[in-house]
Parts: structure tokens; sequence; C-alpha cells
């Protein structure tokens, strides 16, 4: 996962820093934004993490090299967790609050230090993300679209890379989805409106040679010439065939 998430970010904004002996990333990202990232397979080493947050925090402003003005408050810092299939879909369940779910909402609605995101992600989303390195706008392809989000609607279970992506682009704000679903849109090809209406006729087998003997007999019969006279002619269709079933 580290690989992955860290060629998100463009080489040159990476940020050599090291806390204890945790596996770190820390990157710069636009508008004097950062990005420290923990990767962590337990939730107890989630909450000693949360725990240390002062701690964390007066050791970037210490280390010379790196700090800066604009790290105060402007600082994310993302906790990446691996956790089993269970654990990760019991946090989604309507009508209870999990464990973990718990300490997830205590540590992202502490705003001390800086802004606290928790990224769950299961065995499975790691391998696609490991399948996926440096890849992140194939991967976007592959998976933003409109069937899997009806999937995803349906059932988050059955749509885990769909909401591994979701939760990407909601933990790392710097990912803008809408610049992914634009560029794919920009990328589709658009038909003529003709070419609907010749796909309609050929699937309903319509007689074009027939369709138009009768118009050009309407016209000759009811003298219609214009699009005004056509419109005129359908409303009195429309007002005989009310008065008929008023009779």
């Amino acid at each position: 996962m580290r690989e992955f998430i860290e060629e998100l970010f463009a080489k040159d904004n990476k940020i050599e820093f090291q806390y204890e002996d945790y596996e770190i990333s820390f990157y710069a990202g636009r508008f004097k934004s950062y990005y420290l990232i923990f990767y962590i397979r337990t939730q107890e080493e989630l909450i000693e993490l949360w725990k240390k947050t002062s701690s964390i925090f007066k050791t970037i402003k210490q280390n010379e090299d790196i700090y800066n003005n604009n790290m105060d408050k402007n600082i994310v810092c993302v906790y990446c967790l691996n956790v089993s299939k269970e654990e990760y879909y019991e946090t989604g369940k309507t009508g209870t609050i999990s464990g973990l779910s718990k300490k997830i909402s205590l540590i992202e609605e502490d705003l001390n230090f800086f802004t606290k995101h928790v990224f769950l992600y299961t065995d499975k989303m790691n391998d696609i993300a490991n399948e996926y390195v440096g890849k992140f706008d194939a991967l976007c392809d592959a998976y933003l679209t409109a069937e899997n989000f009806e999937q995803y609607k349906n059932g988050i279970e059955e749509s885990s890379i769909y909401d591994f992506l979701m939760n990407l682009f909601i933990k790392f704000p710097f990912l803008k989805i809408g610049e992914y679903m634009h560029r794919k849109q920009e990328r589709q090809e658009y038909r003529a409106a003709t070419s609907f209406v010749n796909e309609k006729i050929e699937k309903d087998k319509i007689d074009l040679g027939k369709m138009r003997e009768i118009m050009d007999s309407v016209e000759q019969t009811y003298n219609i010439g214009t699009d005004d006279a056509i419109f005129k002619w359908i409303d009195n269709l429309d007002l005989e065939a009310d008065e008929e079933e008023l009779k």
C-alpha cells in the first residue's frame, strides 16, 4: 500500500522525516498543504499513534531541515490501517457502532495539532493497490464506471474496489474525483441524434417508404406546409379525440 500511495504524490514533494520506528511517508501537497502518512496493522497501534499526536508535531517543529510555518494546522495525518474483511464491513453496518468505528470517530474528531483521517483497507484492496502502483489513472478508468456505481449503491461488499477508490478520494482530499469523471466523459464518443433515430427505425422495423406516403397524403389533404401547421393539425386531432371520448 505504501508504494501505491507514494505514487499519488510528486516525487519532488517528498519530505524526509522519521518518527520513532513507524513506517511513514511525508509529502508536500498543493496550496501549502502537507500529508503525513502512517502505515499500521493493528488497532492498538492506531490508538498509540493518536496519543502521540503532540509528540509527533513537536518532532516536526524541532526538525529545522523540514519545518516551516505553513505546517501549522496545514498537515493532514492519514493513518492507513490494514484490517480484516469482517472488521472493514462491520464499520459500515447500520444500526450498530463497532469498536473500530468508535475509535475512528474519536481520532477524526480530534483537531488538535493537525487534521486526522483513518484510511481502512483489506488484503483484497491491498492486492489491487499493488497491481496498480503508479497507474492510478488506469485504476480509475477501469473501476469508476456507471455499472460499478449502480452495484456500489446496492451493496459495498460486492464493489470493494469501487469502495476503495471512494475512500481514497475522501481521505486524501487532494485527489479530485470530479477531475477523473470529467476526463472520462470527455473521452466518450458522442453520437448524432440522427444515429439514434435510425437505430430506433431499424429496431422497430419501421417502413420509411410507407411513412412518407402517409405524410405526403396528410400534407395534401390538410394543406400542411409548415411546422406551425403540423402542430396545429396535431392539436386538432387531440381535440377531436377528446370530443369523441365525451360522447
